[in-house]
């Protein structure tokens, strides 16, 4: 089967979200449906709150988002609103974004036993869908407070990865799953719904950690990301509140110590009469530059940026978060209205780029999420194709619709071949789904050759892909 058609919506997997019992039907790669047949709804297990009883857990009901987490992510490619049912939703309509979670409470290790099973020193739940088909799911917990943590993370901290790789064909486009991160004496053991997905011998030295949440989304077209629920175990915090501002240097490289610097800057507002300040920020690393001597040029000010995390790692590509105390003279209510310029400084300083930066001042947070959008629309399979030569006068062109990623599916009308600009061939398949197909051709010499997709919807724009045959092709 290539999808399935749920009360007259159209999936490309058989574990879908609704309510009560819809009526299901099969359909093949042309269209065809099956019977229809009544689905079964899973049951729900509230069991794994418990371990979370003391406060540790966040069902989002509250929109003040920034008093409880930090979200590093590319701004406008990455909106956080406040959904039904109280989830967090991540609207990524850049559709190539990642967004990071730091939650503010640290995860503390219990000295004792006492917890959900033996040996237990703490876990972490993530409740999301962000480890749907072609998504993935990064969980790291790492001593101090990164706000990334990039591809290479510090050498004492516990990473779970959960993508394609882990379980596939478990989870469904759209649909919440249930993700801890048991640790214990033993090492560590990864969790979906309750059930065992992976292990590791890996005991952590540290007793304190944050908690970095990292959710990819389908790549290739507008997606969106939910989180329901987050739970981290140990004893009730007293969390600072702080506002955060972004300010944007004004150049994203790391500049050496007395290089020239473009004349841009940031406002001061923020600043003003504040008791105190932090600026934080994080940066790429490129292939050099003494990251002992990172600065943030304020204005006159050159403020000493420190990592926030010890045992960093500092290889080509990673990613490290800096922090450093902004001067009182920059505080005072008189002044300048900027501080100009703003920029990042290094010794050594080569192809290290500035992925974010702001300012913490003490104080709750004003900042409140809206009502996130309706749901998105269906939306086409991506295409792909490839053409091989099987003998000197004919050639196989196999066709793939994957619609495994999206929440909804356009119905398809089919699918026509073009040979230098030539109709060759249609395949219709009326309220399709996708799936994969092969048609062997008469194509002698070189050509070239165009797949049109064809939505059944006449008003939504089409999609193709355009291939070339060669004489040697195989």
């Amino acid at each position: 089967m290539s999808g399935y058609e749920v009360d007259g919506r159209l999936v490309a997997t058989p574990e879908t979200t609704g309510s009560g019992k819809p009526e299901v039907r099969a359909v093949d790669a042309f269209g065809r449906r099956s019977s229809p047949v009544r689905a079964q709804e899973r049951p729900a297990d509230d069991s794994w709150r418990q371990s979370f009883a003391g406060g540790g857990l966040d069902d989002f009901d509250d929109t003040h988002l920034e008093r409880r987490y930090h979200l590093s992510a590319r701004r406008g490619c990455v909106n956080p609103y406040s959904g039904s049912g109280g989830r967090l939703v991540l609207d990524m309509p850049c559709g190539s974004d990642t967004a990071v979670l730091r939650a503010r409470r640290l995860l503390r290790l219990s000295q004792s036993n006492g917890l959900g099973e033996p040996d237990e020193l703490g876990r972490v739940a993530v409740v999301t869908d962000a480890a749907g088909p072609h998504g993935a799911l990064v969980l790291d917990l790492v001593p101090g407070t990164p706000d990334r943590t990039g591809p290479v993370p510090p050498a004492d901290a516990v990473r779970v990865v959960v993508d394609d790789s882990v379980a596939p064909g478990t989870r469904g486009a759209g649909v919440l799953h249930r993700f801890e991160v048991v640790l214990t004496r033993a090492g560590v053991r990864v969790l979906q719904d309750g059930a065992q997905i992976a292990t590791s011998p890996v005991v952590p030295s540290w007793r304190e950690a944050s908690v970095v949440i990292g959710m990819t989304p389908p790549p290739g077209y507008p997606s969106r990301v939910e989180v329901d629920a987050v739970g981290v175990t140990g004893p009730l915090q007293q969390v600072d509140e702080v506002v955060e501002t972004q300010i944007v240097a004004g150049t994203l490289r790391v500049l050496g110590p007395d290089e020239q610097a473009p004349g841009i800057g940031t406002a001061r507002a923020p600043l003003r009469g504040a008791p105190s300040a932090r600026l934080r920020a994080t940066v790429h690393i490129g292939d050099g530059g003494d990251l002992n001597g990172l600065v943030a040029q304020l204005g006159p000010a050159r403020v000493p940026l420190r990592p926030v995390v010890s045992g960093w790692s500092a290889a080509q590509g990673s990613e490290l978060t800096v922090t450093g105390d902004v001067p009182a003279e920059l505080l005072t209510a008189d002044g300048p209205d900027a501080l100009t310029p703003f920029v990042l400084r290094m010794p050594g300083a080569s192809q290290a780029q500035v992925l974010e930066s702001y300012l913490e001042v003490p104080g709750p947070s004003p900042v409140t999420m809206a009502t996130a959008p309706a749901e998105p629309p269906p939306v086409l399979p991506v295409m792909t194709a490839e053409l091989i030569r099987v003998t000197p006068n004919e050639a196989t062109l196999v066709i793939t619709l994957d619609a495994a990623a999206a929440r909804s599916v356009a119905p398809l009308a089919g699918f026509e071949v073009y040979v230098d600009s030539g109709h060759a061939a249609t395949l219709p398949m009326p309220g399709g789904v996708g799936g994969r197909h092969e048609l062997t051709i008469s194509l002698k010499g070189s050509h070239n050759v165009e797949v049109r997709l064809r939505p059944e919807d006449p008003g939504r724009q089409t999609d193709s892909v355009w291939l070339e045959l060669s004489r040697s092709s195989r």
